[in-house]
């Protein structure tokens, strides 16, 4: 039989000070949307949105028991009293709920475990390893959920059930992200705020998914009703076989996990490799011991050069009309003539030879910056922080050149340049474009098809063109067809009749999935060629064709599970991060071909074009690509949307690739210490020994990135 309950439950007083208890937990937050300088220091800006929701979470939690505590103190309930009797006294166990959770927690870590290549022996350890720490976490969020249940007034105990009772979705629906995307769902939540405040339809519009803040409150009401329902009934089911347990056993249980979990690590990290060590450290955010392997092979206490704007003067002596295509999701093995023969034509015939390109960044809005504004895609965060606080931010460097020297600017794009600041941090805030077209979510633009957006862009562009022409124009368009969802116009002819005909990607997808999937990406960005090369036909009947800078790339590139995942933002590998750049020069330039070329070259070659100082051109961390150069330089890439490996920054050279790690990659503000997780050649990974070696070789094979990239870059010693 249960010992009598202290006095003071189920009054009224309890549950005043309950709701107390509650409101003092999240104070915080309200204080914060009320005065933007209060910043708590549990509370993480803009890019934490899944992190702060945690904390409040878990202050929630706190909030209910001291608050309940309270009141039964009051009652003149003495703790020393209370403690005992609740440490001994047994309780029901909603078991099937209990063992759900550890099951799924685990199930889903098997699976992260399985997208890896790890060795028979270490999956299985770290599979061991996973399921104990599964244990513990379940073990004590039903342990911190039911002490505050215990200090809740009778009506309102079911409150803090809905904690534990959305872990099994969350882990469900993580796992699918993983293996959609290689993200964690953790991560993409983080993302929402990023641009400093939430819009999840906008945020959602630019994935390709068209979900109204309505449906979303709907399913998100829905999803809290069914994981309530559903522990609630687990919980009847499991009175009928009853398993009773005291805090007192669920401690010893505890500690018994933990005690196995510590033997695990301790001896693993005698025999596993450091790679395996390493990459179990980073796919999994939950570590219950203190030990862990070393961050990479060498660490740096690193700064990043800080932005520099170039400054223009004079007037440029030449000044042809600037086209430029930007095709969304393109990488650059895309580019053929099976399937868009007026592209490759295109790159191979009239453009400058360039080599391997590559994109600053794998995300859009990350490589638009760089691209106008020719800085790395790090210092995104400083210009759209600036924006959004103050509403006002100058121009790129790229745009306020041209108007400087009286180009008519006219950008076009189908998508929704309020997107993650993509208008302000590139044309100003307020932009000081002579036309601007896009569509915003809510605007009429968007409720058009896409590709007939294509087709009105393209025909708006024509009719400029014809129609202003006492100024050289800036046309700068956005193709958004090789986005997610594939699409092309239904009166277009695809290439490829073997297509997936809904864009729907399968979790574990078979050769023939694959190739459907991207037979689709492929049909989409041949209805792009099509697009392009009406464009530039008109552009030859007009006779502006041969005295034209015409460019043409793409963002980013996309990934058809080559590494275990689709899309892009989610790695630095070549599939998201190498895309093609073409630029066919007005006739008489005299442009050299290059081993390499990057994002963070247009605009310095832009710049060098119009006869910019040599000075100005080196405050730019990019190239002039119209030099001459004996030796390739080091072609960097950046992003936080890294992905589970929590690779941020790619250095590319020859044939080498040397890839960096920095804690929190997702956040705002930049690295301190900056860790080498690997060096990649011809034969694989250089495997050196100790952290001199790595350092070493880095240094020889990347002599230009120091200099060039950072203005603090110091080997810090190996710490034991």
């Amino acid at each position: 039989m249960d010992q009598p309950k202290p006095t003071g439950f189920d009054q009224k007083g309890h549950v005043l000070f309950w709701t107390i208890g509650v409101l003092a937990s999240i104070l915080p937050y309200f204080l914060f949307f009320y005065d933007a300088d209060f910043n708590p220091s549990w509370f993480q800006r803009s890019g934490h949105f899944a992190d702060n929701l945690i904390v409040t979470i878990r202050h929630c939690l706190i909030g209910m028991t001291l608050g309940g505590w309270a009141w039964l103190i009051l009652c003149r309930n003495h703790p020393l009293k209370i403690i005992p009797r609740w440490v001994n006294r047994e309780s029901p166990l909603n078991w099937i709920w209990f063992f759900f959770s550890i099951a799924v927690y685990s199930i889903h870590n098997i699976l992260l475990l399985s997208t890896q290549a790890f060795g028979g022996f270490e999956f299985f350890a770290i599979a061991m390893g996973r399921i104990f720490t599964a244990t513990i976490v379940i073990s004590l969020i039903w342990a911190s959920t039911f002490l505050a249940s215990s200090a809740s007034p009778r009506n309102l105990r079911f409150v803090p059930w809905f904690v534990p009772a959305c872990v099994p979705g969350f882990l469900a629906i993580d796992v699918l992200v993983i293996l959609f995307w290689n993200n964690s769902l953790l991560t993409a939540l983080n993302k929402l705020d990023e641009q400093g405040s939430l819009d999840f339809a906008r945020q959602l519009a630019a994935g390709g998914l068209d979900y109204s803040a309505a449906s979303l409150l709907a399913i998100l009401i829905g999803s809290f009703t069914l994981f309530g329902l559903l522990i609630h009934f687990s919980h009847r089911l499991s009175l009928i076989k009853k398993i009773r347990i005291t805090p007192k056993r669920a401690a010893l249980f505890l500690v018994l996990a933990w005690s196995l979990l510590f033997v695990e690590k301790a001896t693993g990290y005698l025999w596993k490799n450091r790679v395996a060590l390493r990459l179990e450290e980073h796919l999994f955010q939950v570590h219950l011991t203190p030990i862990e392997p070393d961050p990479g092979v060498a660490t740096y206490a690193a700064s990043f050069k800080p932005p520099s704007v170039p400054e223009f003067q004079g007037l440029a002596s030449q000044k042809p009309d600037i086209i430029f295509i930007m095709l969304e999701s393109v990488r650059a093995d895309a580019i053929d003539p099976a399937h868009s023969p007026f592209l490759a034509r295109f790159r191979d015939e009239e453009c400058q030879p360039l080599g391997r390109t590559w994109a600053a960044s794998n995300a859009t809005h990350l490589s638009w910056f760089s691209i106008f504004n020719g800085q790395l895609p790090s210092y995104w965060v400083r210009s759209n922080d600036t924006a959004t606080k103050t509403s006002q931010l100058p121009a790129s460097p790229w745009i306020r050149l041209l108007k400087a020297n009286d180009y008519r600017l006219e950008v076009r794009g189908v998508c929704d340049f309020q997107y993650n600041g993509m208008s302000s941090t590139n044309f100003g805030l307020p932009h000081i474009l002579d036309v601007q077209v896009n569509a915003p979510i809510d605007g009429d633009f968007y409720e058009i098809p896409q590709p007939d957006r294509e087709k009105e862009i393209i025909r708006q562009s024509k009719e400029s063109l014809q129609t202003h022409r006492e100024r050289p124009h800036f046309q700068f368009l956005a193709l958004d067809a090789p986005h997610f969802g594939y699409d092309w116009h239904p009166d277009f002819d695809p290439p490829y009749d073997e297509y997936d005909p809904a864009a729907k990607f399968n979790a574990f997808p078979s050769e023939s999935d694959i190739r459907r999937v991207k037979n689709r990406y492929l049909n989409a960005l041949a209805w792009a060629d099509s697009l392009v090369a009406d464009y530039l036909d008109f552009l030859k009947q007009e006779g502006r064709y041969d005295d034209a800078l015409i460019i043409i790339t793409g963002d980013h590139g996309e990934e058809f599970h080559e590494h275990g995942s689709w899309f892009h933002c989610s790695s630095l590998h070549p599939e998201q991060t190498s895309v093609p750049i073409m630029i066919k020069w007005p006739r008489g330039t005299r442009a050299p071909a290059r081993a390499s070329a990057s994002h963070l070259d247009l605009l310095p070659s832009l710049m060098d074009f119009l006869a910019a100082p040599s000075l100005e051109l080196e405050k730019l961390p990019g190239h002039s690509l119209l030099r001459e150069s004996d030796e390739e330089p080091t072609r960097i890439t950046i992003t936080s949307f890294c992905g589970i490996t929590g690779i941020s920054m790619a250095w590319r050279r020859e044939n080498h690739t040397a890839t960096f790690r920095w804690d929190n990659p997702w956040s705002s503000s930049l690295p301190k210490e900056i860790h080498l997780d690997d060096i990649v050649g011809p034969e694989g990974s250089l495997n050196l020994r100790e952290p001199a070696e790595w350092d070493q070789a880095l240094r020889h094979l990347f002599p230009d990135a120091f200099a060039r990239y950072f203005t603090k870059w110091r080997s810090l010693p190996v710490i034991d």
